[in-house]
């Protein structure tokens, strides 16, 4: 923002975009998508590096679909690295033949080494990248600025005795406990506030209307997601006539902090538990020994202000 009398302009954020895009390949949720589109729309972000992880879809796809979404928003100067194709300890949500060169990794340190303080990491699918990163180089939680992370559920459940943890963090919670023990500053964006901000049929019908490339095929792609979600979730009256914006909120949120209320929380994950597999535990430091906070949760939206934001962003394109 500028001051009156100031000619300075605040520089955008620069952010590295951590994603299992799926949009684009049947079937698969659809928001890392359009998170990937708003980072692009949005003017206070500079959109510097994708990468890719195991989650809506095996990471060749992933990768693949995240190039042929930046070609399609005229966007392929934006280095796309592929990474983790299995979470930490194998098994649930990723395939066992382990990580591939490029590394997203390490493209992770080394970015963020160059420019100490000054990137912000998005997360918008499972945190195994992130986490091998802060592995390989411990140093990486002091010289990011931030992370963001969409994932998890602090004020609720899942109500699904198959998946009890938010699918991000159900796919690799050993992946999240180590982002969560790391000391980096994380903000984290979760289903309590997520499947409040939605886009509906007629948002996108409008989408498709637009006229814009991008726009049609977000609505043809939003429309199926509402139809392919629904018929998963018949008993959930909520997820037939619309879809959330999960992954675009924590993009939102880089940008407009303040559509977000913000809660100091101290959090821990499941990782080994039988019927509670990525459950998310936060305390939210009402006793009166409460433990050292190692993050802010998401309690609260302006639901439709972020709907708002998005579909503005997002006719630019």
């Amino acid at each position: 923002m500028r001051a009156a009398g100031d000619d300075s302009v605040t520089p955008p954020r620069r952010i590295v975009l951590d994603t299992d895009l799926g949009m684009g390949h049947p079937g698969t949720e659809i928001d890392d998508g359009l998170a990937l589109a708003l980072a692009l729309a949005d003017p206070g972000i500079r959109l510097e590096l994708v990468t890719t992880v195991v989650g809506n879809a095996d990471v060749d796809t992933c990768t693949r679909l995240s190039r042929q979404l930046l070609a399609r928003l005229g966007r392929t100067d934006v280095p796309v690295v592929g990474g983790a194709a299995a979470p930490l300890r194998g098994g649930v949500g990723g395939r066992e033949d382990g990580y591939r060169a490029p590394y997203a990794a390490p493209a992770l340190v080394e970015h963020v080494r160059r420019s100490p303080g000054e990137i912000t990491v998005v997360a918008i699918g499972p945190l195994t990248n992130v986490a091998l990163a802060l592995l390989l180089e411990p140093a990486l939680a002091r010289d990011v600025r931030e992370i963001v992370v969409m994932g998890g559920v602090y004020l609720g459940h899942t109500h699904l005795a198959a998946m009890p943890g938010e699918h991000n963090i159900w796919c690799d919670p050993d992946a999240a406990a180590v982002v969560l023990g790391s000391g980096a500053p994380l903000r984290l964006v979760g289903l309590d506030i997520t499947k409040q901000v939605r886009l509906s049929r007629d948002d996108a019908t409008a989408l498709a209307a637009s006229g814009g490339d991008f726009g049609r095929f977000a609505g043809e792609c939003t429309s199926a997601w509402i139809d392919a979600h629904g018929a998963a979730l018949p008993g959930d009256p909520g997820e037939q006539d619309s879809c959330a914006l999960h992954d675009a909120l924590a993009v939102a949120a880089v940008t407009h902090p303040d559509l977000v209320t913000w809660t100091p929380a101290f959090v821990a994950v499941e990782t080994a538990g039988r019927v509670a597999r990525g459950v998310m535990v936060a305390d939210l430091l009402r006793s009166a020994d409460p433990p050292r906070p190692n993050c802010e949760i998401g309690t609260a939206v302006r639901a439709d202000a972020v709907t708002a934001l998005f579909l503005e962003r997002i006719s630019s394109l």
